[in-house]
Formats: C-alpha cells, structure tokens, sequence
C-alpha cells in the first residue's frame, strides 16, 4: 500500500549521516523516503529491477548506494526479503500514528513483513509511540483492566518472537 503523502524534514539536510553520504547515496535515501513503493510502516520490499527502473541506474551504482546508506546507519535491508526499513521512521512527526485505526492499521503492515530482522525493529520502534503504547499495551499493563486489546478485533498482535512470527508460522505467506 503506497502512500500519498510522504514528508521529509528539512533537518534532514543537517544531519550527519545523511551528509555523510555522496549524490547517490542521498538519492537513495531520499527515494526510500518518499518513493512510491513506501507504507506507513517505514517498510517496504522494493526489488531491485524497479529501483533501477525508477532511478534510471544500472545495478552496480544502486549497490554501492545501497551499501552506502546502510553503512550511514540509516537504513536496513535485508536482502534475502528486497525489505528495506528506514530507520528513526516513527521519530518524524509526518510518519507517527495519530489514532488507534491508524496504529491498527501500521501494526498490521509490520505484521507482514517477512524479515524477522526489519519486522523486530520496525515493531519495537513502532511500539515506542504514543498510539503504538496506547493500543498496543505490554500484556502486563492490559491485565489491570481485565481487557485486552485484540480480544473483541481482528488485529494482529505485536509478537516479538522471531520464531513466533516467522514466515513458516504465518502460514508460509
């Protein structure tokens, strides 16, 4: 699911990893930010032929970008999946949740994703927001009020169980 919208602040230009990187790198960053094939979750498999299609790049300068932004610490990619995260995506106030429908339907995009590696990340970084806490409370703090938040929906549950969420015990989707 693309986005319409996808803001990119200005301190962007002022921070160092991001300067850090050559035109290319920045490119890429930018593009993982902002392309068409990026969710809500921060989180998107973007297989290589449509970077290169969308760049208009040959294979060799996308990988070393890559190579590049993912040394920079911004973002991670496994490339087992084509599944890129950027990294700090719900510390930028166009990316959090504003209700709970909106966390609802991020969790449910981070329950998708095939990395173990990305889906762990993204959904402890999910979690640290207000509307990722607020809906998805640590079952400790949903036993008080004896209700739970995914008994009376069908949400998908944070699991932070690689084993637990893995491909195999998703049914192999």
């Amino acid at each position: 699911m693309s986005r319409d919208f996808a803001p990119i602040s200005p301190a962007i230009w002022t921070s160092p990893a991001f300067l850090s990187l050559d035109g290319d790198g920045r490119q890429l960053h930018l593009y993982f930010i902002s392309s068409p094939h990026q969710t809500s979750a921060g989180c998107c498999r973007i297989r290589e032929g449509y970077a290169l299609a969308d760049l208009g790049w040959i294979a060799q300068q996308y990988r070393e970008a890559l190579a590049n932004v993912m040394g920079a610490d911004l973002v991670l990619h496994d490339p087992r999946t084509e599944e890129t995260y950027v990294k700090k995506w719900f510390k930028h106030k166009g990316n959090i949740p504003t209700n709970k429908d909106h966390a609802k339907g991020t969790m449910k995009i981070i329950s998708n994703i095939d990395s173990d590696l990305i889906r762990e990340l993204a959904e402890a970084d999910f979690l640290e927001t207000e509307w990722g806490r607020r809906t998805f409370p640590p079952p400790a703090d949903s036993g008080s009020t004896g209700n739970h938040p995914f008994d009376s929906e069908s949400v998908v549950q944070p699991i932070t169980s690689a084993l637990a969420n893995s491909r195999l015990m998703r049914a192999g989707r």
